[in-house]
This record gives structure tokens, C-alpha cells and sequence, in this order.
């Protein structure tokens, strides 16, 4: 990690935030492609359908 000591505490902060929101994007990549591996996103895609159609109806 590179740390900034120049007393701007900031430019840590926002370095470790960069490799927070790359850890999610890498986890929601991970688990969509777990789900359509096997075959189980179909069945939340329709759950989620069900629940806007609800309204429409």
C-alpha cells in the first residue's frame, strides 16, 4: 500500500475505498457467475419479475 506522509490522511482513505468497491464488483461478478454455472439465476430472475408484476397487475 502506498501511504502519502505529507499529513494528507485522505489520500489513505481513498486508497483503501478503491480496493473496497474492487472487492465487491469481484464478489457480485463471483456469485453471478456461480448462479449461472448452475443454472439458478432463471429462478431469480422470475422472483423478481413476480414481484414488479404484483403492481401492475
Amino acid at each position: 500500500m502506498i501511504l502519502k506522509l505529507k499529513g494528507c490522511k485522505r489520500g489513505i482513505e481513498l486508497d483503501m475505498l478503491a480496493w473496497w468497491i474492487i472487492g465487491i464488483i469481484v464478489l457480485v461478478i463471483g456469485v453471478l457467475a456461480y448462479l449461472i454455472f448452475t443454472g439458478k439465476l432463471t429462478g431469480g430472475v422470475d422472483f423478481i419479475k413476480n414481484l414488479f408484476r404484483f403492481g401492475a397487475g
